[in-house]
């Protein structure tokens, strides 16, 4: 096998942007990426539910192996075999991501396609970059691709994807801008959490990445290139080449008798990159709700820091339950779905106090600004007759008052732990309030500095993964 060569230290000297066309919007990116499919021969799937029977304790997460595999299921078998759909997704598990960089969203558009059968990576990456390059036009000067570099996977070496480094640099990618990485960054497998069943072999297979270089100014230095997480590279197009199943009783790597192809795009990053913008919420479809937010917003004093990240989690969670809402959450009974319901409000309401923004008059306000951007109304499956803002706010107003009992139960103890003595380790005892009196670190973080009472967030986090270390040793 031959040994392909990478310049891993070359910097790109960017050719100004030429391309980009402010026009596109997520509608628009979305509509573009279905019609050149379908111009292609794909056949249109509807989207999932975010609440699919495959992810009973969770919310769909990505474009939707399971979920297509279920729609297929309905439909005749002289359908085809390739598919187009577009799906909301929702990951929990990026929560604490959300408003501190300018990619990450907890509820967000995926539009993918799918194709079953023998996997023709040749086929797959000439339409990756034509949709890239001339249905968005993005400077094709300003784009990298990883791929998968071989490793080891259920005990087997697999060696390096040479075919699609070959289909890459056909469609004119030069080899200093493709970049192999291992196991962890291109080589995908179905985790349980993403909607495999239990009891089934998981399904696995290389994936190859497209990124956008946002320039040298986000650069970690001169070796910097795509699987850095300094930012510079923004993975906005991915696909991924399923061959192999690994068997649950064995654990072995066995070929998949009807291999697939999945190809996706993130809308709102592709926005990003067509608007000229550094952020996900500078986007057209961001920038009016925020805005919104900051005109209702009355605190003074406060880092800008923390200011820009409390406006971007308000839109992105209630944008995020008007979805969840619109297709059935939570549903009945207490399960994980509902805990993360609850978990959007509480942080949600966490961010207006800081903002000191009325809670009474904003809730409603920018719930009919999100449900109207999107018409959600148009969506909902709980009551057709009840108006979705309706259904959201008899569940948001029962948990806040629980939630404002909880806080003001925590301002009471600190008050008296931090107003009747001076307090030698404040960051313990902000732990203490956290995780025994339920009290946000970030009201902490604005009471204090209202009192002039000074602490260090960096002992403060020392601080908790202390007292985690300590949790897991008694679990």
């Amino acid at each position: 096998m031959s040994k392909i060569s990478l310049d891993c230290g070359h910097v790109s000297t960017l050719a100004p942007e030429r391309h980009f066309n402010k026009s596109l919007s997520v509608q628009k990116i979305r509509n573009r990426f279905v019609a050149y499919y379908q111009s292609e021969g794909f056949q249109i799937l509807p989207r999932a539910s975010l609440l699919h029977p495959s992810i009973p304790m969770s919310f769909v997460m990505s474009a939707g192996l399971v979920q297509v595999e279920m729609a297929l299921s309905s439909l005749p078998s002289s359908s085809g075999q390739q598919f187009v759909l577009v799906q909301d997704c929702f990951r929990h598990f990026d929560l604490d991501k959300v408003g501190y960089d300018g990619t990450h969203l907890s509820l967000f558009e995926m539009p993918g396609a799918f194709v079953f059968g023998a996997n023709a990576k040749q086929a797959t990456i000439h339409r990756m970059w034509k949709l890239a390059t001339q249905e968005f036009q993005i400077n094709p000067d300003r784009l990298w691709v990883s791929y998968f570099s071989g490793g080891e996977v259920a005990g087997q070496s697999l060696s390096i994807d040479e075919e699609t480094f070959t289909a890459w640099r056909e469609v004119g990618v030069p080899s200093k801008r493709l970049v192999g990485l291992g196991v962890a960054d291109n080589y995908w497998q179905q985790s349980p959490s993403l909607g495999h069943v239990a009891g089934q072999p998981r399904k696995c297979g290389p994936n190859t990445e497209l990124f956008y270089d946002l320039g040298v100014q986000s650069s970690c230095g001169v070796n910097c290139r795509p699987g850095c997480s300094c930012g510079r590279f923004l993975e906005f197009s991915n696909s991924l080449f399923i061959t192999y199943e690994v068997t649950e009783d064995t654990g072995l790597l066995i070929p998949l008798a009807n291999p697939f192809t999945e190809t996706v795009i993130g809308s709102e990053r592709v926005a990003l990159i067509l608007q000229n913008v550094s952020s996900v919420f500078e986007i057209f479809e961001y920038t009016t709700l925020i805005t919104l937010v900051r005109n209702y917003s009355h605190a003074t004093g406060l880092p800008e820091a923390m200011l820009q990240e409390s406006e971007k989690i308000i839109v992105d969670h209630i944008k995020a339950l008007c979805f969840l809402f619109a297709d059935g959450a939570p549903p009945p009974g207490k399960n994980g779905r509902e805990r993360i319901i609850k978990l959007l409000i509480r942080r949600t309401i966490v961010r207006m106090k800081v903002l000191e923004i009325s809670e009474p008059v904003f809730w409603p306000l920018l719930l009919d600004a999100v449900i109207n951007q999107h018409e959600l109304d148009k969506r909902v499956v709980h009551s057709p007759d009840a108006p979705l803002i309706k259904l959201i706010m008899a569940y948001v107003l029962p948990e806040s008052e629980r939630f404002h009992i909880t806080i003001q139960r925590g301002y009471k103890k600190m008050t008296e732990i931090f107003l009747a003595a001076s307090v030698s380790h404040p960051e313990e005892q902000m732990v203490d309030l956290e995780k025994n009196w339920g009290l946000p670190f970030q009201l902490m973080d604005v009471w204090l500095r209202d009192k002039k009472i000074p602490f260090s967030t960096q002992k403060y986090y020392s601080a908790l993964a202390k007292w985690r270390s300590e949790c897991s040793q008694y679990s």
